[in-house]
This record gives C-alpha cells, sequence and structure tokens, in this order.
C-alpha cells in the first residue's frame, strides 16, 4: 500500500537455536544452572501472585463506581448529539428492540421470573422460541416490565449523580427498589412509541456523518434470520425515520390477545420484512456497517436462514452473505457490490484506510477471511445447521470501494478489487477491535488497527493473542504485541484521550474481570483493577464526555453468576482511569469551535487551575460510537499536530483528509505533560 510515513526498519528474524537433546536431564546440568532455573520458577510465581492482587492505588489502576442500576441490557450503545450540545444522550437497546417486556413474558408470580408469552410466541415468532436473551428482558423491578426495550439516557444528568456518589454498592443482589428508582428520571422510551417497527437485534450500525445513528439488517424471528431493512434514528427529532411497520407488528399492538381477527401470518416474510425502496438487496443479520468518507454507508457480511420453512427446518437453509452494498442516504438506496464478492466473519472487523494524498484515495480493510471450501453446506463441509458453522483465518484484504462502484461489470457476480494485506496469527473472530491515527506535523501519518483476543471461529479456543497493524506501512505487517492476561473473547476495548487502549471483559471458560490498559507505542500491558460484574456476551463499553468509560450491558440473567438469576438486574459501571487521580487539576478547553474543516486550522483556548500551567502535550479527537458485539464502530482515536501559542492558546490543524477521521459528531481532548486530559469538548468535522 502506498505509504506517507517514514518506513519503520523491519527487524531480522532471530538465527533458530539448537534445541538441546531430548535426553539431557536435571542431573546433567550444572549445579548454578538448577538454581536459575529454581529461581527463575520462583520469580515466575511471585510475579503470578503480585499480578493476581488487587490494585488499591487508583492513580496507578484507576476505579470503578459502585454499580448504576439500568433499566435495560445495554447490547448496542451510543453517544449521540444535536448539533451545538455539550451533553449527548445514550441510545442503547436490547432484544426485541420494538416491543416492551410485558408484550413476551408472562406475568410474574411469586416476584420470580414465570415464563414466556404464548400467543406471543405464535403471532410475532412463528413458532420459533424465545431464550435467555429474552429471559434478560424480565426484571425484579416491576416498572422495567412496562418500558420499551429501547431506551434514551441522559448522559450529563446521570453522570452527576454517580460524581456525587450516590451508588456505592458492589454486588447485584444488594440493589433495593429505591435503587433501582434512582436512575429513573435519566431514561426514556425510544422505541416503538418513537416510530420504531423492527427488531434491531444483532445488528450492524453505524453513525453517519449528519449525526443520525443508522441501523442495517433486521432479527427476523431468532438467531441467524435476517433483513432487508435499514432503520434510522435521528437524534433531532429522537425518533426514529418513518418505516411502514410490518403487519405482525401493528396487529399484535392492535390486537394482543389474538382474538379480535385473524393476524398475518409470521412465517411469511413479507409480513416481518415488506419489501421498501429503501431495502438491501440482501437480508442480513450479523452484518458490519462502516460509515465512509464520501458520505455513504458500505454494508458487510450477515447472515441469513429461510424462515417460512419453520423453526425445525429454517438452519438448514443457511447462508453467508458474500456480496457488499453500499447505501445512499440521500437518496435512502442501496447498491449491490456483486463484482466484490467475498466471504467473511460475522460482523467483520473493518476500517477506512486512507491510501494516498487525495480525498478518494482510501480504500475499507477487514481483517478476518473465511476459511474455502468445503464450506458449510458443501460436501465435506462443516454441518451449516450450527449457529455459525465457518472457520476463520486472520487474512487481511483491503476493498477499493469506489472502483467497485464504478465497474461497469458492477452487477456481475466476481471477486474483484480486493487486495490482500496480510495473515494475522488468530481471525479474532470475536475479539476487541480499534483503530489509532496519528497525524503528524509535517504531513504523515500512521493508522494502527489493534485486535484483542476472540478466536478463529467453530470448535475453536478462544486466544490471548494481541497484535496490531498499521495500514500506512509501504507493507503493512501484524505484529504481535503483549498478551491478553488470560485467553478471551467477547471482550472491549476503548481508545482514552490520553492515548491508552483500555481492555476489558471477556471470558474463555472463566470471566476475564480483569481490566487491563495498553500501551500502543510499544504494545505493552497493564493490568488494573478488577470487576465484580462479569463482560462478555451482549457487553459494551464507551468514552464518555468527561474521560472516563461506561462498561454496560451483557445479558441481565448472566450478570450474576454463582446467585439467584431472578435478582440480577441490569447494572452499568463509571470507571474513572489513572489520570483521574494524578493530580487535582485537569487542563481546562475553555473554548473551542462548533465545527472543524479538513485541513484547516482552529484555535483552541485551554487553561489548567495550577500544576503544568498549561503546557499541552497531545490534542486528540474521539469519535462516539455505537458499539456492540465488542467492537465500536468508528469509535476511533485521532492524533491531530498543534503549535502552543502565547496566553494559553493552541492552534491545532484538522485531519487533512476524511479517510483519516470520518465526518462527524468527535469529542476533543487536550492532555498535559503529566498525562492527564481535558473533559471532552463535542465539535462536528463537516465534510468538505
Amino acid at each position: 500500500m502506498q505509504s506517507h510515513v517514514s518506513q519503520r526498519r523491519q527487524c531480522a528474524p532471530a538465527a533458530r537455536r539448537r534445541e538441546p537433546s531430548r535426553s539431557r536431564r536435571w542431573k546433567d546440568l550444572h549445579p548454578y544452572a538448577t538454581v536459575l532455573v529454581i529461581f527463575a520458577v520462583a520469580m515466575a510465581w511471585l510475579a503470578t501472585v503480585a499480578a493476581a492482587q488487587p490494585c488499591n492505588n487508583p492513580a496507578v489502576c484507576g476505579r470503578n463506581s459502585g454499580l448504576v442500576p439500568f433499566h435495560k441490557d445495554a447490547i448496542h450503545a451510543s453517544l449521540i448529539w444535536t448539533k451545538k450540545s455539550q451533553c449527548p444522550q445514550l441510545l442503547i437497546w436490547m432484544r426485541p428492540s420494538e416491543y416492551q417486556p410485558s408484550a413476551y413474558l408472562n406475568p410474574t408470580v411469586n416476584g420470580v421470573f414465570s415464563g414466556f408469552n404464548q400467543t406471543y410466541i405464535k403471532l410475532v415468532q412463528g413458532g420459533f422460541g424465545l431464550s435467555m436473551l429474552d429471559e434478560s428482558g424480565w426484571s425484579r423491578y416491576a416498572p422495567d416490565l412496562e418500558r420499551e426495550n429501547v431506551q434514551l439516557i441522559d448522559v450529563c444528568g446521570l453522570q452527576a449523580l454517580i460524581d456525587a456518589g450516590q451508588f456505592t454498592k458492589t454486588h447485584i443482589e444488594a440493589l433495593t427498589h429505591e435503587d433501582m428508582a434512582r436512575t429513573d428520571p435519566f431514561f426514556k422510551d425510544a422505541g416503538f412509541s418513537r416510530g420504531l417497527g423492527y427488531n434491531l437485534f444483532c445488528m450492524g450500525h453505524v453513525a453517519g456523518v449528519d449525526g443520525r445513528i443508522y441501523v442495517v439488517g433486521i432479527h427476523d424471528k431468532g438467531g441467524n434470520n435476517g433483513g432487508r431493512k435499514v432503520n434510522i434514528f435521528d437524534p433531532k427529532t429522537e425518533r426514529w425515520v418513518p418505516r411502514p411497520h410490518p403487519c405482525v407488528r401493528s396487529e399484535f399492538e392492535a390486537d394482543p390477545s389474538g382474538t379480535a381477527f385473524p393476524h398475518c401470518d409470521a412465517l411469511n416474510e413479507a409480513n416481518t420484512d415488506p419489501p421498501l425502496p429503501s431495502d438491501m438487496t440482501y437480508q442480513r443479520w450479523y452484518p458490519t456497517a462502516v460509515a465512509l468518507p464520501n458520505g455513504r454507508i458500505l454494508i458487510l457480511s450477515g447472515t441469513d436462514q429461510d424462515t417460512s420453512v419453520g423453526p425445525a427446518k429454517a438452519s438448514s437453509t443457511k447462508v453467508r452473505q458474500a456480496v457488499p452494498e453500499v447505501y445512499d442516504p440521500h437518496t435512502d438506496r442501496t447498491i449491490a457490490l456483486e463484482n466484490a464478492r467475498k466471504l467473511f466473519n460475522m460482523y467483520p472487523r473493518a476500517f477506512v484506510t486512507q491510501t494516498g494524498p487525495g480525498k478518494d484515495d482510501w480504500k475499507v480493510c477487514v481483517a478476518g477471511g473465511t476459511v474455502q471450501p468445503p464450506l458449510p453446506g458443501e460436501p465435506g463441509g462443516p454441518d451449516i445447521t450450527g449457529y455459525d458453522p465457518f472457520l476463520y483465518t486472520g487474512d487481511t484484504y483491503c476493498l477499493d470501494v469506489l472502483a467497485a462502484l464504478a465497474d461497469p461489470n458492477r452487477h456481475k457476480p466476481a471477486e474483484q478489487h480486493w487486495q490482500f494485506v496480510d495473515t494475522a496469527r488468530d481471525a479474532h473472530d470475536s475479539g476487541a477491535a480499534v483503530r489509532m491515527v496519528t497525524v503528524n506535523a509535517d504531513g504523515t501519518w500512521s493508522q494502527k488497527v489493534f485486535v484483542f483476543g476472540g478466536n478463529s471461529g467453530e470448535g475453536s479456543d478462544n486466544v490471548a493473542i494481541a497484535e496490531m497493524i498499521d495500514f500506512s506501512d509501504e507493507h503493512p505487517k501484524w505484529q504481535r504485541i503483549d498478551d491478553l492476561v488470560m485467553p478471551a473473547g467477547q471482550n472491549n476495548v476503548v481508545a482514552l484521550p490520553d492515548g491508552k487502549l483500555l481492555v476489558v471483559g471477556g471470558r474463555e471458560g472463566a470471566n476475564s474481570l480483569r481490566y487491563q490498559l495498553y500501551d500502543p507505542v510499544d504494545g505493552t500491558r497493564q493490568d488494573l483493577i478488577e470487576s465484580p460484574v462479569p463482560r462478555h456476551d451482549h457487553s459494551t463499553a464507551l468514552l464518555m464526555p468527561n474521560g472516563g468509560v461506561w462498561i454496560m450491558g451483557g445479558n441481565r440473567v448472566q450478570l450474576n453468576p454463582g446467585g439467584d438469576r431472578n435478582l440480577a438486574v441490569p447494572v452499568m459501571e463509571a470507571y474513572q482511569p489513572p489520570y483521574f487521580f494524578k493530580k487535582a487539576a485537569r487542563p481546562i478547553i475553555a473554548k473551542a469551535p462548533e465545527q472543524i474543516h479538513y485541513g484547516q486550522s482552529f484555535k483552541l483556548d485551554v487553561s489548567e487551575t495550577g500544576g503544568a500551567g498549561g503546557a499541552i502535550a497531545s490534542v486528540a479527537l474521539l469519535r462516539t460510537g455505537p458499539i456492540t458485539h465488542n467492537w465500536a464502530r468508528g469509535n476511533q482515536y485521532v492524533k491531530l499536530p498543534f503549535t502552543q501559542e502565547k496566553n494559553g492558546k493552541l492552534r491545532v490543524t484538522a485531519p487533512p483528509l476524511p479517510g483519516l477521521a470520518i465526518a462527524g459528531d468527535y469529542l476533543l481532548f487536550i492532555v498535559d505533560q503529566d498525562g492527564v486530559p481535558s473533559a471532552g469538548t463535542h465539535l462536528r468535522l463537516n465534510r468538505p
């Protein structure tokens, strides 16, 4: 790939050492060697013991709040902004998104979960069953049974309550009705009552350049059943852009008992996914959506099944979608790139990459390819009926989206316009991933992607492997960095304002409860605090305007392992990284523009109430979500060049090209020479 940074010296591989003969035994070793071996083993044991000890120094390891009661599992989460606001809302949802729990659960008896509404299963699910994920919608806090499964949260209001020390409990079972009620005022319904008619569970969603949240695909009754819809949430109106509701949803709303009139057949996909002009060509579940520099959205992968054959036979019809599509918000239409077919894993990790000096010099790079034939469903291939029967590789490719769109043979099936880059040591399926961009004063840049843990698909174990690749290198290569503290998938990573990476959650048999901090400069890992709450399947984590991290989600019924699942409730932890405790004073952005433009400089008025006296070491933009299923779509870090002027002013240069930082909403942070960041200032990076 074309490089705009100086090529780094590549280390030659070390010479292979000859292994000692297996016949060589302990008695053959020199006595001093034996002592050294014993000493090394002892030191390794002591290091393990030390690593297992909790960290009690917040200036080293940070600190969590007590458990903050949430009213839904934050399985999908994104900050949303109005144009000039400095206080965002948090949009969250769970399954099924277009209903409230009282619609699909039996009435609570004796204060415990009492099963599922069989009428709902018949009329809405077409016989497809409900599961633990739907039981998570039940709550011992009765008001939440009538609350919609999509919520808007007042971030600044709830953060103020957290900062006031209102939440100190660290065990879910200890939370009371009064604790749950304390957060009620900060949550409001944002689902069916605001126009949503579809289940958006396990969908790809991304923040567009206009600040709206675009959600591609639908969850049609059960796992692997996809749909063609593109649903849009508009922060200005706090409503979903109107789409005709499917008859299954509208008829259940009118007659939830199913006795007033004959309902339409839920197994007929025209009744759950009625054709609309804005539809994608292919039905998708678990797709990835990528905001592009030209304002469009790339859609990759996804799975579907034919639900019309019923729940017993649907899994044998499974397909993995190989055709990318491009959605245009201006026309509300999609274009299928039949000429650029390629199979990837579910939710492939995909990143826009600037490949040259022009505004159209960009591609979308995707980590994690699919093992080629025989594929599931083919002779000699794996059983296609599994949840995800595919095997994956670390193969990494970049798609020239503009070339594929301009290709006169765009509608002919082919596998063109992809460029192979390199192969990672693991596919990192379900592993955390993040993009870190540095723009230098001399006009060069780096574009590093970090991946943590995950696995290589069906039947493979999660790994502790962490890797990095710089797509700005002339020949990008995956490089190992420090391993995770333990093998883990379903973890999350958050880029912090100081440029460090916070990795939380995950599991491989045991839960990974230790927070881990990575330095992207040298790839080293520092172990932090432990959480009392496991965060793995469907957990989320997002950077907040104050520089802290809200760690959320997971399935309610799995948040209290070893305890009474009826006592489990959704909870959030507000984590303060170590920089909160380094000193009393934080740098302050006293004045900043509401909008910035590519390649142009802008001024910041900064101050600090003590300490470094306003000496600033870095300025960074961080895009603000969304996140689901272990990685944040577009929630990236962009370090900017700046000069420090007199009277506490900085002159900062905005990103030169949209491939380095997609237009849209960002939090701007300054970080002083002690590594302490300011609170974030919201601004919008405008399209050229």
